[in-house]
């Protein structure tokens, strides 16, 4: 006589199981990065005051007039620069890809984003330069102590070798 009311045994599924390890390895990369770095970098990061043109428009709003007109007379160079470097960095990517991948070429491409990177970040500091020198000594003062300056210990961790 057979018994027909005993159901079969339950496979584990697998994408359950897979879930669930990716899940364990991604609390543990989470608790590594905790502990060698600490919460304290993000944290510090948001105080973090940029200095641009842009923010300098945000904290000196008596001199938002002049600084957007710097900002605007920079506009098209900007754009056309990062234009530019979204170019190269696609045809970065374009060599990568290919099938007859050639590493000079390859090579060749990547110092061709650091040149619009270079360029574009040069332009970037040239229209900052000229937002600063409409702010009073004052506002220069108090965008001065807004701006966090690196300490040593922070300079040896950046250049220290891993």
């Amino acid at each position: 006589m057979s018994d027909a009311s005993v159901t079969p045994k339950r496979q584990p599924s697998v994408p359950l199981i897979v879930s669930l390890c990716l899940n364990l390895a991604l609390i543990g990369l989470i608790a590594i990065t905790v502990m060698r770095g600490g919460l304290h970098r993000f944290e510090r990061h948001q105080e973090r005051f940029s200095l641009s043109a842009q923010s300098l428009m945000r904290e000196v709003p008596a001199e938002q007039t002049k600084i957007q007109a710097i900002i605007d007379a920079h506009r098209k160079q900007m754009r056309e620069l990062r234009h530019q470097a979204m170019e190269a960095r696609a045809e970065s990517f374009r060599l990568l890809a290919a099938k007859d991948f050639n590493a000079d070429e390859f090579a060749k491409s990547l110092a061709s984003v650091d040149a619009a990177d270079a360029a574009l970040e040069a332009e970037t500091m040239a229209m900052t330069a000229q937002a600063v020198t409409v702010l009073t000594p004052q506002e220069r003062a108090d965008i001065a102590a807004k701006v966090q300056k690196p300490d040593r210990a922070e300079l040896r961790k950046l250049f220290r070798k891993h």
